[in-house]
């Protein structure tokens, strides 16, 4: 198995899982990203969202992908939002390299388990 394939599949795996379990975060990036508010100088008023996002709001903010000026006006790092983006990658390669010899032991004991029922 190509173990750069594998690789990318997990991190596209994660990519989705992501994307399920944090549709509230998607949309505050998706209403930053539709105003194009990636700048300080292009920030906008965060109070234009609904309040049943601001705990994601509050989150991506903790996390510095979302970023306060003035006014209390915010933008997207886009810098930061990628350097997210690949240590979710990254996860997924530990995950790999963790579970990877698991799972060889895991099909190496049904071989051999098939082997003795013979």
């Amino acid at each position: 198995m190509n173990v750069d394939a594998t690789i990318a599949a997990i991190a596209a795996v994660n990519a989705r899982i992501e994307a399920v379990l944090h549709p509230k975060r998607r949309k505050v990036l998706a209403c930053f990203i539709e105003q194009r508010a990636l700048s300080p100088d292009s920030a906008i008023a965060t109070t234009a969202l609904s309040p049943a996002l601001h705990s994601a709001l509050n989150q991506l903010r903790a996390q510095g992908i979302i970023k306060e000026v003035a006014d209390a006006r915010s933008y997207v790092d886009t810098s930061a939002h990628l350097a997210h983006q690949r240590r979710l990658a990254e996860g997924g390669r530990v995950a790999l390299i963790t579970l990877g010899p698991a799972l060889v032991a895991l099909a190496i004991a049904m071989v051999a388990m098939v082997v003795r029922t013979r």
